[in-house]
């Protein structure tokens, strides 16, 4: 490896560390209020909230355009060359355009959820708040703040947000937990948490602008992104489709569990889901910190040959580090069910097993991601990833109803082989 190569690995190991030490403090407190709203609702009050909160997320995501990548991928260049003007026409670009979406997400989330939501498995009773939880799709904006902290080498604020909304959600769970409340008072906690979360993440990524002086002689003309970067709707688009069709894989597996097992099926599912993916999230945070590195590295003149050598490092421990947590989930799982969350959630064991070797799979593909979009080659991946959902889609159908909630952990599995192998050959023929 390369003295370029090991600065580049330093300092994304350096950030991902920072940004690991918040997302780990979050799992944990994640863990625990999950814990007490499962004991505290049971399978069928506890589904009700997981599957409002997934459909809001779904929508969410299918509106969002990824912004901290456009950010990334175009601000590093016009910062390079200090060009403040040029990044600051980036981020009322991104601003607008994540607003816009969210205005849409939220007008065509209320509409879909008032007329059908009784088909996701959401009760009739429970409408009307799942209408009005809809307004959280605004939270979509919170994807420029990031970009502009990521930006920002600022991966120290980005852990810190990444406790905000567990430990806000963790208080509103312990007071509904121990005044014995209904479902709705969870739900307003989880609803707190998350207008909490986008509040403050515009207060720090605006903070963080005036710090380093990006906001002077800012305006709210409209921008004009195009005439400095022609292919920067192509990419934008690209990055919508894939995060939309990377949220209905995930969030849309919890509401097909509700609408064809019940609420009390996706309890069990997202707890399985919660505990599986444990290392995914950890592998998501690497993610996020190699990107920007691999921007970078992508405007060098032996950039690509870099790019290979660190995505296949990369690749190789993060595969090694999830099977190794499959194991433990293996042999304390079923345990750690039973004590945490009670004996009825004990179900869940087989499915979460299969999840995470999954996800063990699955932790292959982050890095090759990464490595696509820091070439320009979103289009590449969004491809990979459509193709991969719509069989995951179909498989989960099939399996849900012919072995129950274990189906959605084969069908993950599937997802996860296909999706390992098209990243890997695809990528490595792009920067070969």
């Amino acid at each position: 490896m390369t003295s370029e190569q090991k600065n580049l690995f330093r300092r994304a190991t350096k950030n991902f560390g920072k940004v690991l030490t918040g997302k780990a403090v979050g799992a944990a407190i994640s863990l625990i209020y999950l814990a007490l709203a499962a004991r505290g609702l049971g399978t069928n009050g506890f589904g009700i909230v997981i599957l409002i909160h997934s459909y809001m997320l779904m929508c969410t995501r299918v509106v969002s355009f990824k912004s901290y990548d456009i950010i990334i991928k175009y601000g590093a260049e016009s910062l390079a060359a200090n060009k403040k003007k040029d990044f600051q026409d980036l981020i009322k670009f991104t601003f607008l355009l994540d607003l816009s979406a969210a205005f849409f997400g939220i007008l065509l989330g209320t509409l879909i959820v008032f007329l059908w939501g009784h088909n996701f498995g959401i009760p009739s009773d429970a409408i009307p708040l799942a209408v009005i939880y809809c307004l959280l799709i605004v939270s979509n904006v919170t994807d420029t703040t990031t970009g502009i902290l990521r930006i920002c080498d600022r991966f120290d604020i980005v852990a810190f947000l990444a406790i905000v909304e567990p430990i806000i959600r963790l208080v509103g769970v312990t007071i509904a937990f121990y005044a014995d409340s209904p479902w709705q008072a969870y739900l307003m906690a989880w609803f707190a948490a998350r207008i909490s979360y986008f509040c403050i993440s515009l207060i720090v990524a605006g903070y963080e602008l005036s710090r380093k002086k990006l906001l002077q002689s800012f305006s709210w003309k409209i921008p004009r992104p195009t005439q400095r970067n022609p292919k920067i709707w192509s990419f934008s688009w690209s990055s919508n489709f894939y995060g939309s069709t990377n949220s209905i894989g995930i969030q849309f597996t919890t509401l097909a569990v509700g609408s064809l097992i019940g609420a009390s099926g996706a309890a069990l599912f997202k707890v399985a889901q919660e505990l599986a993916e444990a290392s995914a999230k950890a592998a998501v945070v690497f993610s996020s910190a190699l990107y920007p590195e691999l921007a970078r590295l992508a405007t060098s003149s032996q950039g690509n040959s870099q790019i290979r050598s660190v995505v296949r490092k990369t690749a190789k421990s993060s595969v090694f580090i999830g099977f190794i947590f499959t194991g433990l989930l293996v042999i304390a799982g079923e345990l750690f069910l039973q004590t945490f969350f009670g004996q009825q959630f004990s179900d869940a064991y087989g499915t979460m097993v299969i999840l995470s070797i999954a996800t063990s799979v699955l932790l292959i593909t982050y890095p090759y991601e990464a490595a696509l979009y820091s070439i320009g080659k979103p289009h590449i991946a969004l491809f990979i990833k459509f193709s991969v959902t719509l069989t995951q889609l179909t498989a989960l159908l099939i399996m849900l109803q012919s072995v129950g909630i274990v189906g959605a952990g084969y069908a993950a599995v599937l997802s996860s082989v296909l999706s390992a192998i098209a990243l890997i050959c695809m990528t490595n023929r792009q920067i070969s």
